[in-house]
């Protein structure tokens, strides 16, 4: 997504939610309004969701830091390297722990993201059971059927974003709204406290965890490109 006038600020990258895709209004609405700011945002779909290639019972959380490394290194190859990462929920996550291997980059924000990966472990506990009895284990997501295998488990729970924050050595947003009803804003406050400097919080008052009313995702993309203009 580009600037209609072409006059392009900085690059980014932004990873969609869990069992989300690139086509979620919410992420289309936050990128018109960066776009309007003058920035080029590159989004894409993770493994075997949406229009990409894949089959989604073999990824894990660590094919999706590879996703997103592949897709950065594609952007700097074709046009320049991404200054800004973007992501959203668990593509926060992987937002996070790409801008430690990505030395352009300068600044990171992530929206309603888990404060650690083994908390979406937690969410999915009796699927995860179902996956280690029976080696896979379907459930429904946000009205989608997903198959999981327990190396989706056993993957994600070997990262831990505590020890890693301190290294980050990026401008870092927390994004977090008081009224999601997924992922607690006390998972912002926990972010927020095991990050280095610089930091901000910023608090989405009354926006639910997807962002699905047109201005509230508008509204969250002006935040997003604001903050992030002194570190362009």
């Amino acid at each position: 997504d580009s600037p209609a006038d072409g006059k392009i600020r900085a690059y980014a990258v932004f990873a969609h939610c869990f069992t989300c895709s690139k086509e979620l209004k919410s992420i289309v609405n936050i990128n018109k309004s960066l776009t309007d700011l003058g920035y080029a945002v590159l989004r894409f779909d993770m493994t075997g969701i949406g229009g990409s290639e894949g089959y989604f019972p073999d990824t894990n959380f660590t094919t999706q830091i590879e996703d997103f490394l592949s897709v950065a290194a594609y952007l700097a190859k074709n046009h320049k390297p991404a200054k800004l990462l973007i992501g959203h929920s668990l593509g926060g996550s992987a937002a996070l722990f790409s801008a430690m291997k990505l030395p352009h980059s300068r600044a990171v924000v992530t929206i309603a993201s888990p404060a650690e990966l083994a908390y979406l472990a937690h969410k999915l506990k009796n699927t995860k059971a179902r996956a280690k009895k029976e080696n896979t284990a379907e459930t429904e997501i946000g009205g989608m059927k997903f198959k999981f295998k327990p190396q989706f488990f056993n993957d994600i729970e070997t990262y831990s974003l505590k020890d890693k924050l301190p290294k980050l050595n990026k401008a870092y947003l927390i994004m977090h709204s008081t009224a999601d009803t997924y992922s607690d804003i006390s998972n912002a406050e926990e972010l927020f406290n095991n990050a280095a400097e610089p930091k901000s919080f910023i608090s989405l008052d009354d926006i639910d965890h997807l962002m699905l009313k047109k201005k509230d995702a508008e509204y969250v993309g002006r935040l997003i490109g604001t903050w992030a203009e002194k570190y362009m």
